[in-house]
């Protein structure tokens, strides 16, 4: 598993700058990732992107120091392994607005 350059920064102080990715493309994703950003959201909530396509899109971001991280579609455990299975290195829970829901 690569460094998570995320934690790197955080742990210096440090913004990390990063984007959010709607777009089910791999290629969209590698060349965001190309971009030199420190993260990228890879959105399943909204974004018509499944955990196939979650997969290859973290795959792709892979080759860079980009830190992958999965907005999944909702505070479901399956989901969130899903998520974690594929490659995921971070996630946003949405819908989150409490201690309680977010255990």
């Amino acid at each position: 598993m690569k460094k998570n350059r995320v934690k790197e920064l955080w742990g210096q102080g440090k913004a990390a700058v990063g984007t959010w990715l709607a777009l089910g493309s791999p290629i969209v994703a590698e060349i965001i990732a190309q971009m030199g950003f420190d993260w990228v959201v890879i959105d399943t909530e909204h974004g018509a992107i499944d955990i196939g396509t979650t997969q290859s899109i973290i795959q792709a971001v892979s080759t860079t120091n980009t830190v992958p991280i999965v907005r999944v579609p909702w505070n479901d455990p399956a989901l969130i392994k899903r998520a974690l299975d594929a490659g995921a290195y971070g996630l946003v829970i949405p819908m989150v607005n409490s201690r309680e829901e977010a255990l």
